[in-house]
């Protein structure tokens, strides 16, 4: 349940956006590839579509084929709005300007994977072995696994591949010994992929990937699509898209929310901004 002063802000969004019913600007939605992009716009295209009508503009969906060019695109301002990692937000914020204006209710936390019948048994069994993970700046299922996997001593290879989608694969085929993802991708993955997969380890909680836009979002747009996305939150149908997307509902998010990001993965921000440069 929401806290009071949070229900109080909420409905003054609310008013803000029913009292506003002027047409908005078309917008374009970048959403970080973390499926592939058939899969995702299954997800997300029914999420934008309702969340569009009620904005009283076109959301389009936008995504890319890797972590890595998505990343690009984002940092090169190909996108309006962003739904990516906490890494990925502090680099556009300070590059761009980027606002975070909400994020996933659901804290974010990474998880190390096995093949069910391997013979790997804990976090320690992991030194000097193959460890599959998407981008570094997957905040759940890069920075927060290797973090756990350094505080505990563990040496490993790191093999990079294209989403957290990619690494449960790899790691069922045998590419890799572990693999790094996000609890909730691996939640959303079939059951079959679920049942021959092992969790080893899932770490502790943080703030879950944020929603934010460009500074030519202006503020007044902004806090109006900041409305229409707590208002999906609040009805069966807004709720039902979001599910359907993997979402479990959208909670507060400012740029302090992200703070703890600017501490623990602050060297994944500067290998991002590094690989980003024209």
């Amino acid at each position: 349940m929401r806290k009071g002063g949070e229900v109080l802000f909420l409905l003054m969004l609310l008013v803000l956006w029913c009292g506003d019913a002027a047409a908005q600007g078309a917008l374009v939605v970048g959403v970080t590839p973390q499926q592939s992009a058939g899969r995702l716009a299954e997800s997300w295209v029914p999420l934008l579509e309702e969340a569009g009508r009620r904005f009283g503009a076109p959301l389009t969906f936008r995504t890319a084929p890797a972590t890595e060019e998505f990343e690009r695109r984002v940092l090169a301002g190909e996108y309006d709005v962003i739904y990516g990692s906490p890494v990925l937000y502090v680099a556009a914020a300070r590059v761009l300007g980027a606002r975070a204006i909400a994020r996933q209710r659901q804290d974010e936390q990474g998880v190390l994977v096995v093949k069910g019948d391997s013979a790997i048994a804990s976090v320690a069994d992991l030194q000097g072995r193959v460890v599959a993970f998407p981008a570094a700046s997957a905040y759940g299922a890069s920075i927060l696994t290797q973090a756990e996997l350094r505080r505990q001593g563990v040496d490993f290879q790191t093999k990079t591949l294209a989403s957290d989608e990619s690494v449960y694969r790899a790691v069922l085929d045998g590419m890799a010994d572990a693999g790094g993802g996000a609890l909730r991708t691996l939640g959303r993955q079939d059951i079959e992929t679920r049942s021959f997969l092992r969790v080893l380890m899932i770490t502790e909680p943080y703030a879950a990937y944020p929603v934010f836009v460009l500074p030519r979002v202006g503020r007044k747009q902004a806090a109006h699509l900041q409305a229409v996305l707590f208002s999906l939150d609040s009805d069966a149908t807004g709720q039902a898209a979001l599910k359907r997307a993997t979402l479990q509902g959208i909670a507060l998010a400012d740029d302090h929310t992200y703070d703890p990001v600017r501490r623990l993965g602050l060297d994944a921000v500067e290998r991002l901004l590094k690989g980003a440069a024209p």
